[in-house]
């Protein structure tokens, strides 16, 4: 199964340079909002890009989490999201595993082998299963403006990531952020704590190589 450890151990916040293909990089982190999880079913996907997305098999209490990306700038490229975060408790992970769907088994994966999402748009989000039933039931208007709103909010924020607001009855909203290389397909990983207890949920996007 592919993980990079030292990718993923950046979200501990001891790791604020690190060596590439492309020359030392610098390492930032930024908030990018907190997540309202309204069922605690996580989903990550290409926001644009989405067709009934399923939630990961784990699922977390209901509640508002906060959402992290750690850019990568080297000296020569702009600067690149390495990473998204969602973060469920401060508990540093202990150990990583792929986060599946239901359903879904990394046993006899290669080295190199992952299950992922899929990123057509240069774009990359979490989200509550509550919000994607949300946006199965627009119509192509509706899809048409949140699309654009989307958009416009990545375009216009410095850091290349934005806290959309899908029903503002209740707050529901997803948090949105470039994808590293654009497109690709990128694993996400579940952080463990001491105690198993499930602290955080990570997507690589594969930026630096294991």
């Amino acid at each position: 199964m592919y993980i990079n450890l030292d990718v993923l151990n950046i979200t501990n916040g001891n790791t604020t340079m690190m060596d590439t293909e492309f020359g030392r990089m610098n390492i930032e982190r930024i908030s990018a909002g907190k997540l309202k999880l309204a069922t605690g079913r996580v989903i990550a996907t290409d926001p644009i890009m989405m067709y009934d997305d399923e939630c990961y098999s784990e699922h977390v209490k209901p509640g508002e989490y906060p959402v992290y990306i750690y850019v990568g700038k080297t000296e020569n490229r702009k600067k690149q999201t390495v990473v998204a975060e969602l973060r469920f408790s401060d508990s540093d992970p202990v150990k990583w595993e792929m986060a599946l769907l239901k359903g879904e088994s990394s046993k006899g994966f290669g080295h190199d082998e992952f299950m992922g999402y899929e990123v057509e748009n240069g774009l990359g989000c979490f989200m509550d299963e509550r919000v994607m039933e949300m946006l199965d039931v627009m119509d192509e208007e509706e899809l048409e403006d949140y699309e654009k709103k989307i958009r416009d909010a990545v375009r216009n924020s410095e850091c290349s990531c934005a806290d959309i607001v899908v029903d503002k009855k209740d707050g529901s909203n997803i948090i949105v952020f470039a994808s590293g290389w654009n497109e690709g397909t990128f694993p996400t990983y579940y952080g463990l704590d001491s105690k198993n207890k499930l602290a955080r949920l990570v997507t690589d996007f594969m930026v630096i190589e294991a």
